[in-house]
């Protein structure tokens, strides 16, 4: 047993799929075992490979993967990467790789992609996928180009966003490794076979050494996805990982400022709109998470709090009107929460504040149709869904955490300063 590759399987708080992964690693003749975050860091560089699980890390708090992917565990994990050794994050991994930066792998770990909402909502079905790339292009995906099998995802956040300039140089790269396809082989911008509404079918993007995978669907569910795994050993076996070409280049540099110089405009509710701010009245268990978050990172003296917030746009205002929509149900449970309308008096006028909306916003066009259709308040044009961060902080540290793309990732979401 000695001999047999060693394959960490990294646990965070809401990790799950980690005893399917387990048998995975163990049934193509690797030593999987189970590393917890917050387990001693150091001893992660023993081992030969590593493998981020699916599951709800964190409870998806933020945004999936926004706070494991920048846990000061991904530093030994970036540190190994680095070295060449293999690293696979799937699912909830594919999350986490993509928010630490390792995926699509730009200089210095710049974030790079996004993994948005589905454009079907929350998905629990079978999907297809095929090899895109030459056989080894990666450390996973060392079978026939081509090659096609069917696997199962179950995820709401795995559409994949990547600017197109970005994308065209991992298409030409083959870092676009696996593609969502059907039955034939055939990649088809409809669903189910592009079962997320992924850009270019995206399935599986790996960074430009190869060495590190981040893949949405679930290869160690099933005894198909197995030839990842297999992959992975011949990777270790042809000692490649001992290369140390695991990425201090970087071809995709000229990409790493893609964001970064992005203003961020002011937000301003429109007349004919209501704006519904969200309190939760029990423990805000989201702030509290990223206010840990941040301090880890070393942002002292600080504090977050959060608010649901809706702005909805309707031809009428009442008081009546108003009353219904709130004891709908759809935007607020009252039970524990308490809404705010047009009244943003509760907010700390010193704080810094940041409005998150996904760019694509499913969930406010989820309740438009609900709220018509079903409940018959035909007054609403449309609604508009985000949150509203408030911390406190210096204005230094302020600029730093939006830096950090913490709260929120901007190819997939939308920010406004709010004052």
């Amino acid at each position: 047993m000695s001999d047999l590759f060693k394959i960490a399987i990294i646990i965070f708080p809401g990790t799950n799929c980690h005893e399917e992964s387990f048998r995975a690693i163990k049934n193509v003749g690797m030593l999987p075992e189970f590393f917890r975050w917050n387990d001693d860091y150091v001893k992660l560089k023993e081992f030969d490979g590593y493998f981020i699980p699916g599951g709800f890390s964190y409870e998806d708090r933020v945004r999936s993967g926004a706070i494991a992917g920048r846990d000061p565990l991904m530093k030994v994990i970036k540190e190994e990467a680095g070295k060449g050794k293999p690293i696979i994050g799937i699912c909830n991994g594919a999350q986490i790789l993509v928010e630490s930066g390792l995926i699509p792998g730009l200089k210095d770990c710049h974030l790079g992609a996004g993994l948005a909402w589905n454009n079907h909502g929350y998905l629990n079905i079978w999907t297809r996928i095929k090899n895109e790339s030459e056989p080894g292009r990666s450390a996973f995906n060392n079978f026939e180009q081509g090659n096609h099998f069917a696997l199962p995802i179950a995820h709401g956040e795995g559409r994949w966003v990547i600017p197109e300039d970005l994308l065209k140089q991992l298409e030409e790269s083959g870092q676009a490794v696996f593609k969502y396809c059907d039955a034939s082989g055939e990649e088809k911008n409809e669903f189910s076979i592009n079962p997320n509404g992924a850009v270019h079918n995206l399935a599986g993007v790996c960074n430009q050494a190869g060495n590190v995978l981040a893949l949405m669907p679930h290869p160690e569910r099933t005894k198909d996805g197995l030839v990842i795994f297999d992959s992975m050993k011949h990777y270790l076996e042809n000692n490649k990982a001992k290369t140390g070409r695991g990425a201090t280049r970087c071809a995709l540099a000229k990409f790493c400022a893609l964001k970064e110089e992005s203003i961020i405009n002011e937000y301003q509710k429109t007349n004919d709109s209501l704006e519904i701010l969200v309190d939760l009245i029990i423990t805000d268990n989201e702030a509290q998470t990223l206010e840990t978050a941040l301090t880890g990172l070393g942002y002292n003296n600080i504090k977050v709090s959060r608010m649901a917030h809706w702005e909805v746009e309707t031809s009428e205002q009442s008081a009546k009107f108003i009353d219904e929509l709130i004891k709908s149900g759809e935007l607020l449970n009252t039970n524990k929460e308490i809404p705010y309308i047009n009244d943003s008096s509760k907010l700390k006028a010193q704080s810094h504040k940041l409005l998150v909306r996904y760019a694509a916003d499913f969930v406010g066009q989820g309740k438009v149709s609900t709220l018509t259709n079903r409940l018959g308040f035909k007054q609403i044009k449309s609604i508009k869904q985000g949150v509203l961060w408030s911390i406190d902080c210096s204005a230094a540290d302020w600029q730093k955490i939006l830096a950090s793309n913490i709260l929120a990732n901007p190819y997939s979401q939308e920010t406004l300063i709010y004052k």
